[in-house]
């Protein structure tokens, strides 16, 4: 076994851009965890807004005077400042305390001391930087949500279409058939419609609603799986063992089939990406003013073309690194995992 986890390491370890794949994905999931308590603007959603520093360029900093801090601060005391002020953020999301003392947390650039604006200020005046930062989490929470809804109902359709075959296959493919020509948009529209899209749930709805359309694939790879894998010696020797059918489909089957599930697993978190980052641009996902990467795309898309074009920019570019890292990150997996090679 250890020697067969040294061959594996060894052939994923070849392929560089599944590494950085796999670094960068494992950051953008330590900023979706921790990125409220790093990000300079405290306040809800990013929101804060100050119309008299709008459309600042990137690295614009003003600084407000103290008779506690001095006003030369450097970036590193810069920097340390905004990160207690998030460490208390973060600690009082958790104890009850006065809604006066909250509010003097969420407003860092109402405080005594400086503000920088890293990657500029929207239209708004509201840090750039701080609402990218925000908007990961929502598309690591959607890539989680509808992998694991895909894995859920695709495994248990795939595995049963593929055991037993007959009626059941023939059922378990017309219905992968139906909900594969359902597109994303159209079911996200159907549900919005049907719970109210004024609804608080209605992150919850497009997560939903992209882990609907994302499951076929997954059932059509183990039903295929499921069909070889039948035929195969020690399946017949469970059986004549006399085990039930759930023990050989779950104890002798289904670990055969991990290292494909892996495989499609990342693959599936990049297209749950780029869905709703398409739901949101189209204005069917977060609504504002929750940051998106999708959203903020539809915002700033304006603008291109203009001096402050670079707005539309940032949003693309968190979007195309996210999903290349997860693509990237699956070919190396499927390089690693292939039993062929």
């Amino acid at each position: 076994m250890f020697e067969l986890k040294s061959i594996l390491l060894k052939r994923f370890s070849r392929n560089r851009f599944a590494i950085w794949g796999g670094i960068y994905i494992l950051f953008l999931f330590l900023l979706s965890l921790f990125g409220r308590c790093i990000s300079l603007d405290k306040s809800e959603h990013a929101n804060h807004q100050n119309l008299a520093h709008r459309f600042k360029k990137p690295g614009y900093r003003y600084q407000k005077k103290s008779s506690v801090i001095n006003d030369s601060l450097t970036p590193a005391s810069d920097w340390l400042m905004n990160y207690k002020n998030g460490a208390m953020h973060c600690r009082d999301s958790m104890t009850k305390k006065s809604s006066k003392d909250i509010n003097r947390m969420r407003h860092p650039s109402d405080a005594d001391y400086e503000f920088v604006y890293y990657l500029g200020s929207d239209a708004l005046g509201r840090d750039v930087l701080s609402r990218l930062v925000l908007g990961t989490k929502v598309s690591i929470q959607v890539g989680i949500i509808a992998v694991l809804i895909s894995l859920l109902i695709g495994v248990f359709v795939g595995s049963m279409a593929g055991f037993y075959g007959g009626v059941i296959d023939s059922f378990a493919l017309w219905l992968m058939n139906v909900f594969w020509a359902i597109p994303t948009i159209l079911l996200a529209m159907v549900l919005l419609m049907h719970f109210n899209s004024n609804t608080k749930y209605q992150i919850w709805l497009v997560f939903l609603a992209v882990g609907l359309t994302m499951w076929v694939d997954t059932a059509r790879v183990i039903r295929g799986l499921f069909m070889q894998l039948r035929e195969r010696q020690f399946v017949e020797a469970a059986r004549v063992l006399g085990f039930s059918n759930l023990r050989i489909i779950f104890r002798h089957i289904f670990p055969n089939t991990i290292p494909f599930l892996i495989v499609i697993t990342a693959s599936n978190f990049a297209t749950a990406i780029l869905m709703e980052s398409g739901l949101s641009y189209l204005g069917l996902g977060v609504q504002p003013p929750a940051p998106s990467w999708g959203s903020m795309l539809r915002e700033y898309y304006g603008y291109l073309g203009t001096d402050v074009s670079y707005l539309a920019f940032f949003p693309g570019l968190a979007i195309t690194l996210a999903v290349l890292a997860f693509y990237a990150l699956g070919n190396g997996l499927r390089d690693a995992l292939d039993v062929k090679g």
